[in-house]
């Protein structure tokens, strides 16, 4: 390296600390996961995020650490069952929270969905044979 280069000589990978929790709202469809990712001594401008067309969010970060020394951070996340259009980021205080909304066909497993297809057409039947039965029933009550 030449004298007054300004390159630095050494990198400090790490991985960051990532914490998952689950955020559930009123509407199942409004479920999303939640992570923050721990970045103390990282400013909001030296963090990028990039959403690639395979699906994965890329995460990196790289902060000046003095005596030509970075610290930094490359992080995937796959992306892949959740809403793209609602990914929320948000930096504060050396922390990056992420918010994942769940797509909605993602929060029912298949075959619950499968027999709520299957059972709204059998219940709705028995509520209209019911209510056909009881009118006509009445309807002959009325002629005796």
């Amino acid at each position: 390296m030449k004298e007054g280069s300004t390159e630095p000589s050494c990198y400090d990978d790490f991985e960051p600390y990532c914490q998952w929790s689950k955020e559930i709202r009123a509407p199942i469809i409004q479920q999303a996961d939640i992570v923050e990712i721990q970045l103390q001594g990282f400013k909001e401008k030296e963090v990028k995020s990039e959403l690639g067309w395979d699906g994965f969010l890329y995460i990196s970060g790289e902060h000046p650490m003095g005596n030509n020394k970075i610290k930094r951070f490359n992080k995937k996340i796959d992306v892949s069952n959740y809403e793209f259009q609602g990914i929320e980021l948000k930096f504060d205080a050396g922390k990056l929270v992420l918010r994942f909304p769940c797509k909605s066909s993602a929060t029912l497993p298949k075959f619950l969905r499968s027999a709520m297809a299957l059972a709204l057409p059998i219940i709705l039947g028995v509520f209209v044979y019911k209510y056909l039965t009881s009118v006509e029933f009445g309807s002959n009550q009325n002629n005796l």
